[in-house]
């Protein structure tokens, strides 16, 4: 497998707009070097895309997966400028196909990556015997106007809890990284779940995040007591929210809406949007709805190619 990485470090200081967990800042901390990227160049030698993964080789075999903290991975493209849209059609199918081709070459036995929702064009992978779900997110798509943000709020988000969170709370920007990941596993223990990451990776990863200005974690205090606790990435397009820590004692208190509200403050002038990192589970989308944020889906891509893993996916989807 040829290494592209320091090729892709290149691309990446030329194009900010690529998104932050695709960066290769992000991908040095959050896989080590566990990870590649593949370059499709066009005819003329200029670079038309990029697939960057994250792989593993388990119990003899190689696969590609999601890294952890890590939401969006897979395709970026680079359109030519003033094309028509068919042109775009090809210029995808051309990209696409070379890339697919580069990653059959790896033979992985198991390849799954969550596409970038603002990659929308899947079809040649489907064409290639991939197969895909359609997952969603929740963003709320313009955070320049907070008072518009606001008036998109559900009646019961405006009325109630963010009122109600006014009074008495402070805010805070120096909560320690470490007090946050203990806070965090200690909220899973009390819902009897654990954190499924260790403190070494969240510290390397906030750090890595957190030098470069584009990562914070944010609390909010009533006294001396930490009420809520949030941890934020952003890049000049989107804004993430990462993980919430909200203690059980507090969660009816409303100030789960006001520290997202507070993240939206901080994130004027730093980023565009504001991405829920939406989930599948009911009640979680629900409470992102009602922000006023916008369902966007997003492709989760797969492809078994092991034949005792594709036996275990029948099985268990049976």
């Amino acid at each position: 497998m040829t290494d592209n990485k320091d090729t892709y470090r290149d691309l990446c200081a030329l194009h900010s707009e690529i998104p932050l967990f695709l960066q290769s800042w992000w991908m040095d901390a959050a896989c080590g070097n566990e990870w590649n990227v593949l370059i499709s160049r066009t005819k003329s030698g200029d670079v038309g895309g990029v697939l960057v993964f994250h792989y593993k080789k388990r119990f003899g075999f190689f696969a590609v997966l999601p890294a952890v903290l890590t939401p969006y991975s897979g395709t970026w493209l680079f359109y030519p400028d003033n094309v028509k849209l068919e042109e775009r059609y090809s210029f995808e199918n051309y990209v696409m196909n070379d890339l697919i081709g580069q990653l059959a070459k790896l033979d992985a036995g198991l390849y799954v990556q969550n596409f970038h929702y603002s990659q929308t064009n899947w079809q040649p992978f489907y064409w290639c015997g991939y197969k895909q779900t359609s997952r969603y997110t929740f963003r709320i798509e313009d955070i320049s106007n907070l008072d518009y943000v606001y008036s998109q709020m559900s009646h019961r988000k405006r009325q109630k809890p963010l009122a109600k969170a006014e009074d008495g709370y402070a805010v805070s920007f120096d909560l320690p990284a470490d007090v946050f990941y203990d806070m965090y596993a200690l909220e899973l223990k009390g819902r009897g779940s654990k954190i499924m990451y260790s403190k070494e990776y969240f510290l390397k990863l906030h750090k890595a995040a957190a030098d470069r200005g584009q990562g914070q974690i944010i609390s909010l205090y009533h006294g001396d007591t930490i009420h809520a606790a949030l941890w934020i990435l952003w890049d000049r397009m989107s804004a993430y929210n990462m993980v919430i820590v909200i203690p059980p004692e507090f969660r009816s208190s409303g100030a789960s809406t006001r520290i997202v509200w507070e993240a939206l403050r901080f994130l004027q002038g730093k980023s565009e949007s504001y991405d829920f990192e939406g989930s599948m589970i009911k009640g979680v989308a629900l409470k992102n709805q009602s922000f006023g944020a916008v369902q966007i889906p997003y492709s989760s891509i797969i492809k078994i190619n092991n034949p005792i893993l594709k036996l275990w996916h029948k099985i268990k989807n049976s």
